[in-house]
């Protein structure tokens, strides 16, 4: 007989402690919210031994309990040993990272977005057998998998062997990219390395470039891929995750999006539609095409100078429609309370209200496009310093919307403070006001930014246009 009532599995420290255990592996959930050390459950099967009751009219047979470590037996042959739980761990790892990757920030599912998100392709990749085509994807998702893990259970010994599987990845990765992929399967298999090492990067910083060379890496080889294999699929999945990230990489060398040209603005998007957020992407690809020109618009002297000035207002113009037009369709499409309701006159729509996480970190990012195409106004328009109120307030609704996310994603460090760097940055630089400067600086100072892979971003200034951002400010006396 199996699992027989009473015979508890609970782990040792619940059953010291005299509380039920979930049995979760590899520590049970009430040990990790309590902080305690948890070795894990009983895994192995127990028996017990049933005798029948010689009293006559007995309706039950007596059960005499074996001991979970019976002695050898004394026929010279020692017991089976059990299997290895290292592929089950392997798998409760990355179970553990798909679950919590998202956490309680999970957006519903959108209407007509692919089946599955790249995410769902990482238990394929784990399970390839070893060596094989998918073996750096393997050893990336193990590295980052058990990072996450260990870094929220507070267990040292799995980071570190977490930080051995990295370098394992590394050597990978170096070896497969020396030569041109022979199928679409290692081609895959190294995209989905470097962006699993993408995020072991955003938990653990090893140093402060790290994240930056993996997300330039991911985006050359989907660029080596071309925009048509990014149609559907796994590479379709992948490029959609890697958009924003690309816009971050290239805002922290002040340069253009490779995703911003006109083929990987539309090819990528023949089987699946755009959904907000790609639209949205799309409005921060065109503000960065503003901020382009504007660099060299401040460093231009001479003839140039009236090209690039009519060049810039067209794209700003352009920017500022694509504003209102993601406005009015994220009103029709997310409910975002009455707060918003009848808003929009069509001159300028109010910053959107923060009701939970997800749409205040999507808002805050509609909030920072609007911040910075406003600003740039004062390269062309001599009545810019009209928008500098809604400018202030774009950059406190991106404050206030810093607060709520920190406030419920908790100790999470990728899908908390991280989330807000992008959008507290351009505050810093850009907002005309100095306390809402100083504000987004305390703020990119707090918490998991100052330690995580994208510290960086928050100590150097020279990044994200700050030369557009200060020359603004010397001819805006208000800034």
């Amino acid at each position: 007989m199996v699992n027989v009532p009473g015979r508890s599995r609970g782990c040792p420290t619940c059953r010291k402690r005299k509380v039920k255990c979930d049995n979760g592996l590899p520590e049970c959930r009430r040990c990790l919210n309590m902080g305690l050390r948890c070795p894990g459950p009983r895994t192995g099967a127990f028996y017990v031994h049933a005798l029948p009751d010689p009293s006559p009219g007995a309706a039950s047979p007596r059960v005499r309990h074996l001991p979970e470590n019976p002695s050898p037996p004394s026929l010279g042959r020692l017991p089976v040993p059990p299997p290895s739980r290292a592929s089950a761990f392997d798998q409760l790892f990355v179970s553990h990272f798909i679950d919590s990757f998202f956490g309680s920030m999970k957006p519903p599912p959108a209407p007509g977005a692919p089946p599955k998100l790249w995410l769902h392709e990482l238990p394929r990749f784990l399970a390839s057998p070893d060596p094989s085509p998918a073996s750096p994807a393997k050893h990336a998702i193990r590295a980052a998998s058990m990072l996450s893990y260990g870094s929220l259970a507070g267990d040292v010994p799995i980071k570190m062997a977490a930080s051995r599987w990295y370098t394992k990845a590394l050597q990978d990765l170096r070896r497969v990219l020396s030569c041109p992929a022979d199928s679409a399967a290692e081609t895959e298999s190294a995209v989905c390395a470097v962006v699993m090492l993408i995020h072991f990067e955003t938990w653990a910083g090893t140093n402060q470039t790290a994240w930056l060379q993996h997300v330039k890496g991911a985006v050359r080889l989907l660029q080596q891929a071309g925009p048509e294999r990014c149609r559907d699929g796994f590479m379709r999945q992948i490029f959609s995750h890697l958009r924003l990230q690309a816009f971050v990489a290239a805002m922290a060398e002040n340069n253009l999006s490779v995703f911003a040209s006109p083929e990987w603005m539309t090819i990528p998007f023949d089987v699946y539609p755009k959904l907000v957020f790609d639209q949205l992407i799309d409005l921060l690809l065109a503000v960065q095409r503003c901020l382009d020109v504007s660099r060299r618009l401040i460093n231009s002297t001479g003839e140039g100078t009236g090209k690039l000035v009519a060049e810039l207002e067209a794209l700003i113009q352009n920017a500022m429609v694509q504003s209102q037009q993601w406005w009015t369709g994220c009103m029709l499409t997310i409910h975002f309370g009455e707060a918003a309701s009848g808003a929009g006159d069509g001159t300028e729509a109010p910053p959107l209200p923060h009701t939970n996480v997800p749409a205040a970190s999507m808002c805050s990012l509609y909030d920072a496009a609007n911040l910075v195409v406003l600003r740039l106004l004062h390269l062309v328009s001599p009545s810019a310093a009209t928008h500098d109120q809604r400018v202030r307030r774009h950059a406190q609704s991106i404050l206030s919307a810093n607060q709520l996310v920190n406030a419920v994603s908790g100790s999470t460090p990728d899908r908390g403070s991280t989330m807000m760097v992008l959008q507290l940055k351009i505050v810093n630089l850009w907002s005309p006001s100095s306390e809402q400067r100083d504000a987004a600086a305390e703020g990119l100072r707090a918490g998991k930014v100052q330690s995580g892979g994208l510290s960086y971003i928050s100590a150097v200034s020279h990044m994200f246009f700050a030369d557009v951002a200060a020359h603004i400010r010397e001819q805006d006396p208000s800034g």
